[in-house]
């Protein structure tokens, strides 16, 4: 598990996601050096978003170990929690599974 301590204060993130679809990205090739990293396994699920135009749905992926995609294979449609991290890209916050 992904753990933030700060002076004895313990945190951990945790993600509770209904699961749409779990799959297995293309591998990806490196132009410069030719190497190929393997496709990580990513659930995809729906987050709720406030615009000027009101309330939008869009897909969302999170990224998980190979290990935990076993366990979520049989969940699809399902709520499910699970530890994840955060990143910044642009202006929104995003998430992998830990």
């Amino acid at each position: 598990m992904h753990n933030i301590n700060i002076k004895g204060l313990k945190m951990e993130l945790l993600a509770k996601i209904k699961i749409d679809n779990l799959f297995k990205a293309k591998d990806f090739k490196n132009k410069d050096s030719g190497e190929i990293t393997e496709g990580k396994w990513k659930i995809q699920t729906f987050e709720k978003i406030e615009t000027a135009e009101g309330e939008q749905m869009k897909l969302l992926d999170i990224s998980i170990p190979e290990d935990k995609a076993s366990e979520l294979q049989n969940k699809i449609g399902q709520t499910v929690t699970i530890p994840v991290g955060t990143f910044v890209q642009g202006n929104r916050i995003g998430y992998y599974g830990l």
